[in-house]
């Protein structure tokens, strides 16, 4: 097959969350034929601003249908894969252009934007929202095939947006997995995650409420944090910002904690703690979409005293850093190979 892959998160170098979704989507095309990318990159403020009043969600624009449809002239393709639902106008060009389009939904974007922007009200997240409910519904009538990580995406589309439910295909990464030894040290609770308004959140109402009533020290890692070192640091709390070697980040703590409070879609850091072996304590939304045994994990926590409980009772028990039990688990279930099949049978209908 011929297929056409468009995305604005970059494949080459997937260093935060989205970014390694779309590269499972992207190596999940390669096992069905010659893959040509289109990554639409991030524009100014001024030109966000100019896409949002010609009707397009940034960072996409009319200089990109105009890119797309010299690539179509250019080329037969047999499917094109948009990997995202705010691409509306370019999916409709593209169906109407006559070639077989799916689109996969990261989250359903219109309720994200609570996420994206917070709670509470400014002209410009109206003026977002109201772009991306118009532009999202586009897509999702003109895609042959859309597919989402959730049955909580999958079914608010449907009542949102009046559209079928999509298919659910969870998320699955690609395996890096290291083996590394743990450095020797203090024990580690570890928060793993890129600056932005949903991490930035969690992060702080944990240090604030769990912290200091942990038997070991909170490690908070992920690019941008630097910014909160002066704010959080203290004897229980040490922010490491942006890390290179995750392996070892990953193999130096004792456990993992995701405290998100909002979001949408799948957590990438839920599925690369399985992968790198790790015990998980988080919250309903930490494990959206995951079928998982919770307590066999790690467990499943909604207040900083369950926090506190499972992660010293954890701590106590002197477990290894190394769970074998989730590991197993990405590799059944949230593995690449895990998805292969199941992707297969869905791209079967299509074309």
């Amino acid at each position: 097959m011929n297929i056409l892959f468009i995305s604005n998160n970059g494949i080459e170098d997937a260093a935060f969350g989205g970014a390694k979704a779309s590269r499972r989507n992207y190596e999940l095309l390669r096992g069905h034929g010659d893959v040509d990318v289109i990554a639409i990159q991030k524009r100014s403020n001024g030109a966000s601003m100019v896409s949002l009043l010609q009707g397009y969600f940034p960072p996409s624009g009319k200089k990109d249908l105009e890119r797309i449809g010299k690539m179509l002239d250019e080329k037969s393709y047999d499917l094109v894969f948009f990997d995202g639902s705010h691409f509306g106008n370019l999916v409709k060009y593209v169906k109407d252009r006559g070639r077989k389009v799916m689109c996969f939904c990261h989250n359903c974007e219109y309720d994200y934007i609570q996420v994206r922007f917070g709670t509470g009200s400014s002209l410009k997240k109206s003026l977002y929202q109201k772009v991306i409910g118009v532009q999202e519904k586009l897509a999702l009538q003109s895609a042959d095939c859309s597919l989402v990580f959730t049955r909580r995406d999958a079914e608010r589309m449907e009542k949102l947006y009046g559209v079928p439910q999509p298919h659910i295909l969870p998320l699955s990464l690609e395996d890096v997995y290291e083996k590394r030894e743990a450095r020797a040290g203090e024990r580690i609770c570890l928060l793993f995650g890129p600056l932005g308004q949903a991490n930035e959140e969690a992060f702080e109402w944990f240090v604030e409420k769990v912290s200091p009533t942990l038997e070991c020290k909170t490690r908070i890692a992920g690019k941008g944090f630097e910014i909160r070192r002066k704010d959080w640091e203290s004897h229980k709390v040490e922010v490491q910002g942006f890390v290179e070697d995750i392996a070892q980040l990953y193999a130096d703590a004792a456990c993992v904690a995701i405290p998100l409070l909002s979001g949408g879609g799948m957590k990438i850091k839920t599925a690369e703690a399985l992968m790198f072996g790790k015990y998980i304590f988080g919250t309903d939304e930490a494990f959206v979409g995951y079928d998982l045994e919770y307590e066999k994990i790690g467990g499943k926590c909604n207040s900083a005293q369950e926090f506190s409980e499972k992660i010293n009772q954890f701590l106590l028990s002197e477990k290894s850093s190394f769970h074998d039990h989730s590991r197993k688990i990405y590799e059944a279930n949230y593995s690449l190979g895990a998805s292969e099949d199941a992707f297969a049978r869905i791209l079967s209908e299509l074309v």
